[in-house]
């Protein structure tokens, strides 16, 4: 194992590595990026870690510190970041903070993920954050504090809520997970304008009890349930309808899907493409009736995951408050919704 972390050194000459307590508040900023976390970090309550736009943080298993006390089995067999002092994830949708296994393979749990025991918004900041190959990515208890625009892929479980972890989860995505996007227990989050895309059980999984405010979300291709022992009306309706909280059963159509290419097809607003004409004389006609089509302009977010087609039934179907509004004036479900500089005010409407 040290040679493989120190094969990974060798790639960046000024690479860090962390394990044990951070007992003094620091910065991980994206010119020392990637960073490496070899055993288990702990952040005291007095302390702070931040991190900044752009940075990767790779697990790369290697010596135990000793350190940080084991708070169970799945603690104690994988690395884990434990904060009981400030921790702050700040990316921006063109530069997040992704953190996964230094040889990440999706479909396979390699750490513990982040534990954060009574936290709140005056502790917490998360936005923009990309995190993978976690057993439980963001395990809370008896904690308030919000969770907006992060990627869950490929983890056990999304966010696992127990014992009052009363979280608010607003405009990420939850994909290929193993277990579930969110695990609900004894708690009462807030999850709204989130996607729950073609995880490998469910989007949902809840303990039946009637607290969670779950609305606006969009479900689609959970292989199990898309919300388990969820409150009476959660996708109560038919498929491709809303239920009466606004979630819906659907397709999100991400850009460059397959389903965005059907749509395309389908869309009578669009020429025929020339090659789809058959009659040599309609052919001839159609290419002096077409101008040629203006190029379209470089995007920073053309090569972004997960946007939205303009044929997607989540622009605009999240909440018309300004909470969930973008620059744009645009309401729309998912990893690029809303604007930033909300992380500090609870959800309300």
């Amino acid at each position: 194992m040290r040679i493989l972390i120190l094969a990974i050194m060798a790639v960046s000459a000024f690479a860090e590595e962390f394990c044990g307590i951070i007992d003094m508040p620091i910065t991980w900023t994206e010119e020392g990026s990637p960073y490496y976390i070899t055993g288990d970090i702990q952040i005291p309550p007095a302390s702070r870690l931040t991190i900044d736009s752009g940075v990767v943080v790779y697990i790369v298993p290697g010596e135990k510190c000793g350190e940080t006390k084991q708070l169970d089995w799945s603690d104690s067999t994988g690395i884990s970041i434990k904060a009981y002092g400030t921790l702050v994830i700040k990316g921006t949708p063109t530069k997040p903070v992704r953190i996964l296994p230094v040889e990440h393979v999706p479909g396979k749990i390699q750490w513990d993920g982040i534990r954060l025991p009574y936290r709140d918004r005056a502790t917490i900041h998360i936005e923009y954050l990309h995190i993978m190959g976690a057993s439980k990515a963001i395990n809370a208890s008896f904690s308030r504090f919000n969770i907006g625009n992060t990627l869950f892929e490929s983890n056990g479980t999304g966010i696992w809520l127990q014992n009052e972890g009363d979280v608010s989860v607003f405009n990420c995505m939850f994909t290929k997970n193993l277990s579930a996007g969110i695990y609900i227990d004894n708690s009462r989050p807030s999850i709204i304008a989130n996607i729950f895309y073609k995880n490998s059980s469910f989007g949902i999984l809840s303990d039946s009890r009637p607290s969670p405010r779950i609305r606006n979300n969009i479900f689609f291709g959970n292989a199990d349930t898309d919300c388990r022992y969820c409150p009476v009306g959660i996708l109560a309706s038919k498929k491709d309808t809303k239920d009466k909280f606004e979630n819906m059963n659907t397709d999100p159509i991400f850009k460059f899907s397959e389903a965005e290419k059907i749509m395309i097809k389908k869309d009578p607003k669009l020429p025929t493409p020339i090659k789809e004409v058959k009659d040599p004389d309609l052919q001839n006609i159609y290419k002096e009736s077409q101008a040629a089509p203006p190029k379209p302009q470089a995007s920073p977010l053309d090569s972004l995951p997960y946007r939205l087609s303009t044929y997607s039934p989540a622009l605009n179907a999240a909440p018309r408050t300004n909470f969930f509004k973008n620059e744009k004036g645009e309401h729309d479900i998912g990893l690029y919704g809303g604007t930033t500089e909300r992380h500090n005010t609870s959800i309300s409407f």
